[in-house]
């Protein structure tokens, strides 16, 4: 538990003693005289034969009520069409000039071209749209709200309806997405087993700053799947935030690298997992990464608070390799690190349901500004 839990469960506000609602940024008049700016989300649309499909998503990205964007295209070597229809798009009218097509030497999977994007992107904020789905208008200013005056995270994932190859809605959530009906602040959780409760990567929104911290420097790449990795390690390192409204679409089309499954009614069957990378193989990337950067990340956490966040993917079978080969993380005796497992593993059991995934108010309409009413 955070100091910052400690105080809120500690300050037992009164009937008396209502929150104070904070102004909806995006919205507040005094950023605008202050001449502050919204910030910039970087589109990253990674491509791979997806010449059918590729147009429409673009142009989905050019219907946002949320102006402050750039979209990246990553081509990773299409045999198709795919990229004579980006590079039409990319000099149309319709495009604005706020496209770049980007197009790789060599195909290198969907973790590749994303880091490719990621090189170029500007944005304080990333998304990472796949290339056969399709966003609604009002997507970005979801997301840009919730991230604003919603809640501090690493990335927030919206739900989504699913369409089919020709575009036709077949269904009306994604079943993945646990949001409920509410605004849900995941917090609290642990990767030693695996689990996924957000929609597609084509639904959330990283803090780029995250998402830069957590890419792999050792040479290991996700060829499909990469938003495994990249989602849950952002979500270790920051929390996320499931948003419950919908603003997006998943295209199912039979094709996809990984949900390539129909939808069938009510059961949770996205894609066939013998053709998901393992998960204890996504796990031992990001430990590896994070003891191999230690100077990187040891003035995130400091020490006890380190050695907390890897026991969050640890397992206590290999805290005696670990400790023994990388001291500067774990220089106390083992038994120490071991009894902090085990305590780490009680509280865990004992932290119900809903801590972890917190409900949280929505932006208050009408929480326009922080200025004092007559």
């Amino acid at each position: 538990m955070s100091i910052h839990d400690l105080i809120a469960r500690r300050a037992n506000p009164t009937v008396d003693q209502p929150p104070v609602v904070l102004p909806q940024a995006l919205a507040d008049p005094r950023l605008d005289r202050a001449r502050m700016q919204k910030p910039r989300v970087s589109f990253i649309v990674t491509s791979y034969n997806y010449e059918a499909y590729i147009v429409e998503c673009l142009r989905s990205v050019t219907r946002q009520t949320y102006d402050n964007w750039e979209c990246l295209v990553v081509d990773d070597v299409s045999t198709d069409g795919t990229v004579a229809a980006v590079r039409a798009f990319v000099d149309s009218v319709e495009a604005g000039g706020r496209f770049t097509l980007l197009e790789r030497a060599e195909n290198g999977g969907q973790m590749e071209a994303f880091r490719d994007g990621l090189a170029l992107a500007t944005g304080a904020f990333v998304c990472m749209l796949d290339a056969d789905d399709v966003l609604l208008e009002d997507f970005l200013e979801a997301h840009m709200r919730a991230h604003l005056s919603v809640k501090t995270v690493a990335f927030t994932s919206s739900n989504q309806y699913q369409i089919n190859a020709k575009g036709e809605l077949i269904g009306g959530q994604h079943m993945d997405h646990q949001s409920g009906g509410h605004y849900r602040h995941v917090r609290l959780t642990s990767f030693q087993t695996g689990f996924w409760i957000w929609a597609t990567s084509s639904s959330m929104v990283f803090r780029r700053s995250t998402v830069e911290l957590i890419m792999p420097t050792d040479g290991t790449t996700f060829r499909i799947c990469a938003d495994y990795y990249i989602a849950h390690f952002c979500h270790l390192i920051g929390d996320s935030l499931l948003i419950p409204t919908i603003h997006g679409c998943y295209r199912r089309h039979g094709g996809n690298n990984f949900g390539s499954n129909p939808v069938l009614g009510n059961i949770n069957s996205v894609g066939n997992l013998d053709q998901h990378p393992p998960h204890d193989l996504f796990r031992q990337t990001m430990i590896s990464h994070v003891l191999n950067n230690f100077d990187v990340f040891y003035p995130i956490f400091m020490g006890k608070g380190l050695v907390k966040f890897l026991l969050r993917l640890v397992k206590p079978s290999e805290l005696p390799d670990l400790a023994a080969a990388h001291p500067e993380a774990f220089p106390r005796p083992l038994w120490h690190y071991l009894w902090l497992a085990a305590k780490q593993w009680w509280a865990k059991r004992a932290t119900s349901a809903s801590e972890k995934f917190k409900i949280l108010p929505g932006p208050v309409p009408g929480a326009e500004s922080g200025e004092e009413k007559a």
